[in-house]
């Protein structure tokens, strides 16, 4: 993983993977919900069964995951700054997680930060260009 910030074009630059990711489960996602639709619109004669219902289920979760990734979520690799608004930190499972709140309502996500040099490293290249940290 890689964050640089570029002065001239007063970027920042995060090369870590995460937007051919976010394209996989997308397309995972649309594959699931075309299929649970074509599996839940199948009605026998006795009416709905446990697999239509399993398949409503699982398409219903699948447009909520759809919604989260297209509306929620930021994959952008270049992200100028003047559209961050500030940088939080959150614990998951005793590990730190770093995300750029966005200020289209989006959330960029920093991942791959395995050592606390790491993180240390993204507050300060971050703070020296006016973003604010939310602990």
């Amino acid at each position: 993983m890689h964050i640089n910030y570029n002065e001239k074009d007063k970027t920042i630059d995060i090369k870590d993977g995460l937007k051919t990711q976010y394209l996989m489960i997308k397309a995972l996602m649309i594959l699931n919900l075309v299929n649970a639709i074509l599996n839940a619109s199948y009605i026998s004669d006795t009416g709905i069964g446990l697999m239509q219902i399993i398949w409503i289920v699982l398409g219903i979760t699948s447009i909520v995951v759809l919604y989260f990734y297209f509306f929620k979520k930021s994959s952008q690799e270049k992200i100028a700054v003047k559209s961050i608004e500030q940088l939080t930190e959150k614990t998951v499972f005793g590990s730190k997680r770093l995300s750029l709140k966005l200020t289209n309502g989006k959330s960029r996500d920093i991942v791959y930060l395995k050592t606390p040099e790491q993180i240390t490293n993204v507050k300060k290249i971050l703070t020296k260009i006016g973003i604010t940290i939310l602990d």
